[in-house]
């Protein structure tokens, strides 16, 4: 019975710290993606926006348009996906969106 116990507490330590990471994994992918979003505010010079996707986030994760930006983040949990779209009229930059995608 002594195993069993042994046993059944080190899966339980397992799984929660299983949890833990995917809880932080969660986290900063959203906190990266919003914090990209936060960066530019209505009005900014679109071109601030291509240059910081362009340099600070890798090709695979990036998709850069002329009037639309979006950086990915993945997440912990599988097909977890924080995103930022900015979008711009007339070379501004008029939105930047969170969004996030389980």
């Amino acid at each position: 019975m002594k195993r069993f116990a042994m046993w059944t507490a080190g899966l339980l330590v397992l799984a929660a710290s299983a949890i833990s990471i995917v809880v932080f994994l969660e986290e900063r992918a959203a906190g990266r993606a919003k914090a990209f979003c936060d960066r530019f505010r209505p009005g900014t010079p679109f071109a601030e926006v291509q240059r910081a996707a362009k340099s600070e986030i890798d090709q695979q994760f990036r998709n850069v348009q002329d009037e639309e930006v979006s950086v990915r983040f993945y997440g912990g949990a599988p097909l977890s996906l924080h995103t930022c779209t900015v979008k711009a009229v007339g070379g501004k930059v008029s939105e930047a969106k969170y969004s996030h995608v389980d």
